[in-house]
């Protein structure tokens, strides 16, 4: 497991005397942490701060968040993003993020959640030739190269992993992700499927890993 001082978090948020506020307590127990107080100034700094995690506190911007994690998974598609929303929001809807935590919890609960992310458990690897999934903590390895995944896009990979070299139909993956039989619009399948080519791909305008098989679905060519 990483140690606190080699995870570098980002952390948007809007009011540090607020009751729950974290930014300051994660430093004081080691973590690299750069502050800012908006998703823009966030994004800003991405150039010359490549975070571990990024941790989105909505309820000290009072924000749902959704917008901000948009944003922060088109920037880093493969970064762990926590959001942290007040005790009466909907976390249904925040399908951007890795974990979403609602208010109150104590900052140990906090690091706990961030701790999944600093190691793997090898009971919840499931492992296709060169590629690795930890089904726990949603980070993928291939060839060597590590990134975290969203819950989505770590179900998604595993259903491809399931039967590798073999077509998975679109409507077979849109029923077992999302979990619902309405198919009236299954482009959303077709960009989460270009985000994990992003996320594994050496050319995800040329994928080798990850196959259209046209009008049926795709397949994992392992």
């Amino acid at each position: 497991m990483l140690a606190n001082n080699q995870v570098k978090v980002l952390c948007i948020e809007g009011n540090r005397n607020h009751e729950y506020a974290f930014a300051d307590e994660l430093a004081k127990r080691g973590y690299r942490v750069k502050t800012v107080n908006n998703g823009t100034a966030g994004i800003n700094l991405l150039p010359e701060f490549t975070p571990s995690i990024v941790i989105i506190n909505a309820a000290s911007l009072r924000t749902d968040g959704s917008r901000i994690s948009k944003r922060f998974r088109n920037c880093l598609p493969t970064c762990p993003i926590v959001l942290i929303v007040p005790d009466h929001a909907d976390i249904a809807k925040n399908s951007e993020v890795n974990i979403v935590l609602q208010l109150p919890f104590t900052v140990q609960k906090l690091i706990n959640r961030m701790q999944l992310f600093q190691h793997n458990r090898e009971e919840d690897v499931c492992t296709v030739g060169p590629l690795q999934l930890n089904a726990a903590s949603h980070m993928v390895t291939y060839h060597g190269k590590e990134c975290c995944l969203t819950p989505r896009l770590a179900r998604l990979l595993l259903e491809l992993m399931k039967t590798p070299g073999e077509v998975v139909p679109r409507d077979t993956l849109f029923r077992r992700v999302w979990e619902t039989d309405y198919l009236g619009d299954t482009r959303t399948l077709d960009v989460h499927i270009s985000w994990l080519r992003r996320a594994l791909e050496d050319d995800p305008h040329h994928p080798a890993l990850i196959r259209t098989v046209r009008s049926v679905g795709y397949k994992l060519d392992l």
